[in-house]
């Protein structure tokens, strides 16, 4: 039967600067964004000031003491921003005065495997990077302990960080332990919430046409509280693989705080073969098998809902990189000296006395 050994869960958190206040809706001169495998979770903007939870399980669960110092926390890493992008557009050539927007974007966090063995989440990989106008700047590899440079602009500024031992230790301290046991407490109020609300997850089957000659057969399985169903598409019994020309998607989020996955494969109009899509989700127990046969096939609902929760997914993702996407499309590429500096390097602000756990 399916089985599912261990789920990849991420705790990521990007941060946003612009050089100028664009005037658009949604869009700040400085944002902060806490995601819990891929989906917002909470929120921080020059509009909002405060560390303030965005999903049902982060309000009933953050409490007031955890979101007062994130909010110190962001508060003391808005002013950073504030004055380093300046520092990292004269290290690039850039000024105020060029009539351009600059970005400068922060993003770090962690991957954790579950175990069923374990109750903490085991380490997977650290992710800790800037970039500048959308490019990337420089990243901290947490294998090495050392920051290194994607411009010859950013070196400096990587020599420095990496001169400084607590900084290195600190960061890869952070990513390995503090981080993976806030994701370990944030994946058990997640699922803890969706368990409670009882949703009964759904798996359809239904045909789209590709070109004249084939169809495209999608087994779509959405409405599971974890991101880790277990798929499998049968025909007569026999399951498919890649070499019979399965595609398997990746799962993702909806707006409910559930989770959506399918699979497919092409097949011709002729074919009367029964096929079955098998769904489980080990975590939760859900298992749910659908038949698709021959002779039940014009029973089967229409292609629009499907498509309506795929587009409705889709919508909640742009949203999370709404911000991401205008800035760099009204940024002007610009092209300039790099101004020769001595000691004007941006100093790093992820240090043990300005964070609150995340």
């Amino acid at each position: 039967m399916l089985t599912v050994n261990s789920a990849t869960h991420s705790a990521i958190y990007i941060y946003t600067a612009m050089s100028a206040d664009l005037g658009l809706p949604g869009v700040h001169k400085f944002t902060a964004i806490g995601l819990l495998d891929g989906k917002p979770f909470d929120r921080f903007d020059t509009d909002n000031p405060r560390k303030t939870p965005t999903t049902n399980w982060a309000r009933r669960h953050l409490t007031t003491d955890y979101l007062d110092k994130g909010t110190q926390s962001r508060l003391s890493k808005q002013k950073w921003f504030g004055v380093n992008l300046d520092v990292v557009m004269t290290l690039m050539g850039h000024s105020a005065s060029d009539g351009d927007v600059h970005v400068l974007q922060w993003l770090h966090g962690c991957y954790g495997e579950t175990n069923p063995s374990e109750e903490r989440l085991r380490f997977v990989r650290g992710v800790d990077k800037y970039a500048y106008d959308g490019d990337d700047l420089m990243s901290f590899d947490y294998l090495t302990l050392r920051w290194s440079a994607a411009t010859e602009a950013a070196k400096p500024i990587a020599d420095k960080w990496n001169g400084v031992t607590l900084l290195t230790e600190y960061t890869n301290g952070y990513l390995r332990d503090e981080c993976i046991g806030w994701l370990t407490r944030f994946v058990g109020y997640s699922t803890r919430e969706l368990r409670e609300r009882a949703t009964v997850p759904d798996v359809y089957m239904f045909t789209r046409k590709t070109n004249g000659t084939t169809l495209t057969l999608i087994c779509l399985a959405s409405g599971f509280p974890t991101n880790t169903p277990a798929m499998r598409l049968m025909k007569n019994g026999r399951v498919l693989n890649t070499d019979d020309g399965l595609n398997v998607c990746d799962t993702l989020p909806n707006d409910d705080d559930t989770f959506q996955t399918r699979i497919a494969v092409d097949i011709l109009p002729s074919d009367t073969g029964n096929f079955t899509c098998d769904v489980l989700e080990e975590e939760t127990g859900y298992h749910v098998v659908k038949h698709w046969r021959a002779g039940d096939r014009a029973t089967l609902p229409t292609i629009g809902w499907p498509n309506a929760v795929l587009l409705s997914t889709m919508v909640g993702l742009c949203i999370v990189a709404l911000c991401l996407v205008v800035v760099y499309i009204v940024r002007k590429r610009r092209t300039g000296q790099i101004v020769n500096q001595t000691d004007r390097f941006p100093q790093h602000h992820g240090l043990p006395d300005e964070t609150s756990g995340v």
